[in-house]
C-alpha cells in the first residue's frame, strides 16, 4: 500500500488544523511575528479559545493566578508558551470527533513525549518549541491509518499489545507506518519540513545525515520505554547511546543534571487532554 492510497481511504475523513496554527508553526524562526494579530485571530476562534485556556489553567502551565484571557495567558506564561498551547489546543482539537480510538491514550503519550523533546531540545540548545511540536506530532501517523485503514490498524494495536513492535507490524501489514503517513499529514497541514523530516526519521539513530530533531523523539522515545519500565536514572544514562547524544549535541554531563525532570515528563500523566 503507498501513502497516496492510506489519504485517499481517509480522504474527508482527515483532521485539519486552523489556519493560525499553520502561521504559529511556521514561525518558529522568525523574530518579527506579530503578537497581537495572533492573540486576535485566536480569539475569533471560540473554541481554540477555550482549549487554549483550559490548558494555561493545568498544573504544568497554571500558577496561583487563573488565566482568564489569552492577553493574561501572553502575560503570565509569555509568547512561547501560548504558542505551543495553541498548537497543543488546534492538534487535539482536530481530532476529537474521531470515534472508537483511544484518543486520551493517545494524547497523554504524545504529551509525553513533547515535554520530553522539550527538555532535551533546551539541552541541545535547539529550539524548545519546536522540539515540543516535534515530540507532539510523533505519532500522529498512527491516528492517520486508524481513519484509512480501521481494521488493520485495529489488527495492528492487539500484536502490539502481544509484545510485536508497532512499526514493524504496520510495515508487515501494510507495507508502510506511522512515520510516513504522519510526515504526509505534517506536509498537508503545511507545517516546516524539520516537524516532516523529525517524524518520518525518528527511528533512523544511526544515520549520520538524520535531522536534530528526529534524534530528540529517538532519544525521547528510549527514555520514555525505559523509565516506565522502572529503571533508575543512572541505568537510563549508562543506557542510552553516546553517539547519539554527541550527534544531538547534548553533552552527558548536561543530560545528568535533568534526568530527574525527564523521568518527570516521561512517566507523569498529563492534565493537557
Amino acid at each position: 500500500m503507498q501513502v497516496a492510497e492510506i489519504f485517499e481511504k481517509a480522504s474527508g475523513k482527515l483532521p485539519m488544523v486552523p489556519k493560525v496554527v499553520q502561521e504559529l508553526v511556521a514561525s518558529f524562526h522568525r523574530v518579527d511575528v506579530n503578537i497581537d494579530d495572533i492573540t486576535s485571530k485566536v480569539g475569533q476562534d471560540q473554541v481554540l479559545t477555550a482549549r487554549v485556556l483550559r490548558l494555561a489553567n493545568t498544573a504544568r502551565f497554571g500558577g496561583s493566578r487563573k488565566v482568564g484571557s489569552l492577553d493574561d495567558a501572553i502575560v503570565l506564561l509569555g509568547f512561547d508558551n501560548l504558542r505551543v498551547l495553541v498548537i497543543a489546543s488546534g492538534v487535539t482539537g482536530a481530532t476529537s470527533g474521531i470515534q472508537g480510538f483511544d484518543m486520551k491514550g493517545f494524547w497523554q503519550r504524545s504529551f509525553s513525549m513533547a515535554n520530553t523533546c522539550k527538555l532535551l531540545a533546551k539541552q541541545a540548545g535547539l529550539n524548545a518549541q519546536l522540539g515540543y511540536t516535534c515530540g507532539l506530532l510523533f505519532n500522529i501517523g498512527e491516528l492517520v491509518l486508524y481513519v484509512a485503514v480501521p481494521e488493520q490498524a485495529i489488527q495492528v494495536n492487539k500484536m502490539v499489545a502481544g509484545g510485536a513492535d508497532r512499526v514493524a507490524s504496520e510495515r508487515m501489514l501494510l507495507g508502510l507506518d506511522l512515520t510516513e503517513v504522519g510526515a504526509e499529514l505534517a506536509r498537508r497541514w503545511n507545517f516546516p519540513e524539520e516537524i516532516q523530516q523529525a517524524i518520518y526519521k525518528q527511528h533512523d539513530l544511526l544515520n549520520e545525515e538524520v535531522t536534530p530533531y528526529a534524534l530528540l523523539i529517538g532519544l525521547s522515545t528510549l527514555l520514555m520505554a525505559g523509565f516506565s519500565h522502572g529503571m533508575s536514572e543512572q541505568d537510563m544514562l549508562t543506557t542510552l547511546p553516546l553517539p547519539v547524544l554527541q550527534r544531538a549535541g547534548i553533552p552527558l554531563e548536561k543530560l545528568q543534571l535533568v534526568m530527574g525532570d525527564l523521568q518527570e515528563a516521561c512517566t507523569q500523566l498529563s492534565d493537557m487532554f
